[in-house]
């Protein structure tokens, strides 16, 4: 239809200026949401009251005002329609989106969220799929959960039942240690002698290496399409 055609022509010609001047307030993923927290937290905002705040899990923000007023807020939207029900969830701890956001007396703590109501099934390793699948479904959950915790001990707890997950779906041992080997290996090479994750310091290289190169290139990927 002619309308349709003059939005997909609008939509080109004004998403990209909403893009370049929206960027600083829009969240693209977990990962997105850990950078700015993290920088909150370094410069100093974030105190052991700051209260964590979401809701319709799309919407993520930390209220200066009291709780009492965010919470007058949200009901003066839900009585706005009917149709509008703002499911809010405020307090210290909070899920977003694959991240869980702890406020512990002023510092960001983060790890993987699993919703409770997953199942633990990916791509089955036998399954009719190009090899690339399955070493992207592998990377995918070995770098979300390098991202998402915060320490070395959280990502080794992450990574257990992360491999049960995939041994369960037909992964062999020696796939699944392959790819956690090259993923070490790319982002340590150069500043760690061994090329495999033994400290604390090791893993806390390796998070900033996939935190800063996650979101621009999958905002960038999201502003193309």
């Amino acid at each position: 239809m002619p309308t349709t055609e003059i939005s997909k022509f609008l939509d080109k010609l004004i998403r990209p200026i909403f893009d370049k001047h929206a960027r600083s307030i829009i969240i693209i993923d977990g990962v997105d949401l850990i950078q700015r927290l993290e920088a909150y937290t370094t410069n100093g905002y974030l105190k052991p009251k700051t209260s964590l705040c979401k809701y319709v899990d799309d919407f993520f923000f930390m209220p200066n005002d009291s709780l009492e007023s965010i919470d007058q807020m949200l009901d003066e939207a839900n009585n706005f329609h009917p149709n509008i029900k703002l499911v809010r969830q405020i307090g210290r701890s909070v899920p977003f989106r694959d991240v869980f956001l702890h406020n512990s007396n002023g510092a960001l703590k983060t790890s993987v969220y699993h919703k409770e109501v997953a199942e633990p099934y990916v791509v089955p390793f036998e399954s009719d799929h190009p090899d690339h699948v399955f070493r992207n479904t592998v990377d995918t959950a070995i770098m979300r959960a390098a991202r998402c915790s915060t320490t070395f001990s959280q990502f080794e707890d992450e990574i257990r039942p992360m491999k049960l997950m995939f041994l369960y779906n037909g992964y062999s041992p020696i796939h699944i240690d392959w790819r956690l080997t090259t993923l070490f290996s790319k982002h340590l090479q150069n500043n760690f002698i061994l090329t495999m994750l033994n400290s604390s310091d090791e893993f806390g290289y390796l998070r900033h290496q996939l935190l800063t190169t996650s979101t621009n290139t999958e905002y960038d990927k999201a502003t193309d399409n």
